[in-house]
């Protein structure tokens, strides 16, 4: 069994999201040790057992955050402007999410999944401004994290 999460377990997730809204990534093992003082195998450790209790997702076989939801450390199909930041949203849902987070507005362009045709859509004062379409969720959340990627 997984060993929970400490609480610097959880000041370190926030500083990976920290680091990632404001530089458009998330450190590195290697830049977490060095911000808290520590040895690059305690951080490496941190991100695993965060990854283990769902508080981030590690890119599968590797130490490297791929997704801190809403956010995505790979190019999505969800690109969302917000304060003047370039993010990647995971999906149609987290690109909502990454503005609500910020407590800002955005813009979003992604592209319709079945057609491939550009969308664009905004968040502008906590509401969602957009010309129709529709989000398909093809899993229950239940089962989102059976196959994080895919979802």
């Amino acid at each position: 069994m997984a060993q929970a999460p400490s609480e610097r377990d959880w000041q370190i997730r926030l500083h990976i999201y920290e680091r990632f809204v404001h530089q458009g990534r998330p450190p590195t093992c290697a830049e977490t040790a060095r911000q808290f003082g520590m040895a690059e195998d305690e951080a490496r450790a941190a991100y695993h057992r965060l990854h283990a209790a769902h508080a981030l997702f590690l890119q599968p076989g590797t130490d490297d955050v791929r997704i801190a939801n809403p956010l995505s450390a790979i190019p999505t199909d969800y690109l969302v402007r917000v304060d003047g930041r370039t993010l990647y949203a995971n999906c149609a849902w987290d690109s909502l999410g990454i503005p609500s987070m910020l407590h800002a507005d955005a813009v979003i362009d992604a592209r319709d999944t079945l057609s491939g045709e550009p969308v664009r859509y905004r968040v502008e004062g906590g509401q969602l401004i957009a010309d129709g379409g529709l989000v398909h969720f093809p899993l229950p959340f239940r089962r989102w994290y059976d196959d994080l990627i895919h979802t």
